[in-house]
């Protein structure tokens, strides 16, 4: 009979237990490159941060946030997804918010947020796989590229130099963003990143991962880089547990309620349990941020993902599809405001890092001006985005009458809202003006951006 705290667990069964293949790490991450080593230490990291929501599918611009100043947004074009004004929230006497936004209006008021619209890039093909490699790796022209604009920045401003853990991102696969040479840590089922066994084994089991190379022979330059991902496992996951996500329920200090409903037990808002795996992502995202400050992990960029936008059949209007969705992103925000600030219920007492994050959504394109024979909406162009943080010049950008003129709604083929502001303009100013990346960098985030004039585009969204 094996004695009980013998481990009986191979190092395959290890993996798999705690979700290193497809449900822990992105699988890309488990495979070493030279950036693992950490080159450049020493560096002085910027206190800077950067969390991104993608939002997957398409969202429909034209009724997150609404041109109700331009009379061709009506039942003509949307019978039956047209929002009336009275039943939106104004911003400023020509666009409003979907009612399902109310959540934003606290940081809006209080000119933490920015509402752009009319965002987007020349010749989309409005194909979602061709829109999210685009907006995720900086050029329209490669469609096919699978490099991240971000993580062409982390490399060219020494971002990781020095740091054990400076990009953390919790989705079902790493995303383009980040992808390159460096392999960053994506944790795709938070709840399940863990050993499989407590202590002893569990220490027997991180002390082999340390060791796995050690008195192996035939490994020549291979050795180095295996050894170092053996040691960036064993850190990462002691690290990610040193958090105890699971046992941190932050409640928003008005209402009492959780701020990251995950559970029945946290749902105070009454939101679907469709929504739980959301808002853990966003959580641990957040968390990831906060546990940086004052500590060596360095996590600088967090992101996540919310899908579901593709709304082709039965959209909604008030309610529905694309209603429930904006919701989860509204109080999302909500709530990383109030936690990033310091400001939530919370036993941990995280120090404010408000003043030096920002939060911001991608989606690869908007949906067709008139809505299709299935009460929904069709790919399209241009859409609009949320800029919130500390460091934002809040307001409303794009949706105004100087900015919004006759016919724009059909400017595309006479069927899709046309862009008036490059994406890269909005992303380099983020990045050089929040994140502090010089300005010698741009060509190398974003390619050709001086050539392409697109310092002309750009809105003052930052504070300098």
């Amino acid at each position: 009979m094996q004695h009980p705290t013998a481990c009986s667990c191979s190092r395959r069964h290890f993996l798999r237990g705690c979700g290193l293949t497809l449900t822990g790490f992105g699988v890309a991450s488990l495979f070493p490159t030279p950036l693992i080593q950490h080159a450049l230490a020493g560096t002085t990291p910027s206190n800077r941060r950067l969390l991104f929501v993608f939002l997957r599918g398409g969202n429909d611009g034209l009724n997150a946030v609404i041109p109700h100043g331009d009379p061709q947004y009506s039942t003509t074009s949307r019978p039956t997804l047209y929002i009336p004004p009275g039943s939106a929230i104004d911003l400023n006497g020509f666009a409003s918010l979907h009612p399902a936004l109310g959540d934003l209006s606290d940081a809006f008021d209080d000119g933490e947020l920015a509402v752009l619209h009319r965002i987007g890039y020349n010749n989309n093909t409005r194909s979602h796989f061709d829109g999210q490699r685009i907006w995720e790796n900086g050029d329209p022209t490669q469609p096919q590229l699978f490099e991240g604009w971000l993580y062409r920045y982390i490399q060219d401003c020494a971002v990781s130099a020095g740091v054990d853990l400076p990009v953390f991102t919790v989705q079902s696969t790493p995303p383009v963003l980040l992808r390159g040479q460096e392999k960053f840590v994506n944790v795709a089922s938070p709840d399940n990143f863990n050993y499989i066994v407590g202590d002893p084994p569990r220490g027997k089991l991180a002390g082999a991962w340390r060791g796995v190379a050690d008195g192996m022979s035939g490994l020549g330059s291979y050795a180095p880089v295996l050894s170092q991902t053996g040691v960036k496992l064993a850190d990462t996951l002691d690290e990610y547990q040193s958090w105890d996500q699971a046992n941190w329920n932050p409640l928003d200090p008005i209402s009492g309620w959780s701020l990251f409903p995950v559970s029945p037990a946290t749902n105070q808002a009454g939101f679907s349990a469709n929504s739980y795996a959301f808002f853990t992502s966003l959580k641990v995202a957040a968390l990831s941020l906060l546990e940086s400050d004052g500590t060596n992990n360095g996590t600088r960029i967090a992101g996540t993902q919310l899908a579901g936008w593709d709304t082709h059949n039965g959209q909604g209007q008030i309610n529905g599809t694309q209603a429930e969705l904006l919701s989860w992103l509204a109080y999302g925000f909500r709530s990383l405001r109030v936690v990033l600030s310091g400001a939530a219920t919370d036993p941990r007492g995280y120090a404010s890092i408000w003043d030096d994050t920002l939060v911001v959504t991608l989606s690869e394109f908007g949906r067709t001006t008139d809505e299709n024979g299935s009460s929904g909406t069709d790919h399209a162009a241009a859409s609009c985005q949320f800029v919130m943080g500390g460091t934002v010049n809040g307001g409303v950008y794009n949706c105004d009458a100087t900015t919004w003129p006759a016919g724009v709604m059909y400017g595309v083929n006479g069927r899709y809202l046309l862009e008036r502001t490059d994406y890269r303009a909005v992303f380099w100013e983020i990045l050089r003006d929040h994140m502090g990346a010089p300005g010698s960098s741009a060509n190398a985030v974003f390619p050709e951006y001086g050539s392409l004039g697109l310092a002309a585009q750009e809105l003052g969204l930052i504070q300098v």
